[in-house]
C-alpha cells in the first residue's frame, strides 16, 4: 500500500525565500557592477532549484511493504523494518532530525533505540491504522 506525501505551503515558502533572495543578490550585482552577465548564472541556479523543488515533491512517499515501512524521497530510501518501531507520534513542535517531508507537520516515527524519522503522509488517520495493522501482524 502506497502513500503519497501531505503537501502545504512549506515548499511555496522556502522557494520564494531563495527565489527573493537570488534576486536580490542579482539586483545588488547589477547596481553595483553595472554587468547584466550575472543574470544567467542566477537563472540557471534559479531553473535547477525549481526542477529539484518539483522532483522532491513528486518522489516522496511512502509504501507498505510486507515485513518493512519504505519511506522514500529522491534518492534516499529508509527502510524500517515493522517489528523495530516502537511507537508513532504526531509532531508537536519544531523537529531537528531526519526529514522524508514535505509539510511543516506530520509524524515522527520512533524506531530501533533511539532513531527517529519525520514523515508526512497525506491521509494520516489511515496511515496510522495499516501501520498498526502491520505492527500487530493482522496484515
Amino acid at each position: 500500500m502506497r502513500f503519497e506525501t501531505k503537501r502545504d505551503n512549506t515548499f511555496v515558502f522556502i522557494f520564494l525565500f531563495v527565489f527573493i533572495l537570488y534576486m536580490g543578490i542579482a539586483v545588488f550585482s547589477i547596481i553595483t557592477e553595472n554587468d547584466y552577465s550575472v543574470i544567467w548564472p542566477f537563472s540557471f541556479v534559479l531553473f535547477v532549484l525549481i526542477i529539484l523543488f518539483y522532483l522532491i515533491i513528486k518522489t516522496t512517499y511512502f509504501v507498505f511493504e510486507e515485513n518493512q515501512l519504505v519511506c522514500r524521497s529522491l534518492f534516499f530510501k529508509r527502510s524500517i523494518p515493522y517489528l523495530a518501531i516502537r511507537k508513532i507520534e504526531k509532531q508537536k513542535g519544531l523537529y531537528a532530525g531526519l526529514k522524508f517531508s514535505t509539510a511543516w507537520k506530520g509524524l515522527i516515527v520512533h524506531y530501533n533505540k533511539y532513531d527517529e524519522l519525520l514523515i508526512s503522509p497525506e491521509r494520516e488517520e489511515d496511515f496510522i491504522k495499516e501501520l498498526d495493522l502491520r505492527i500487530s501482524g493482522k496484515n
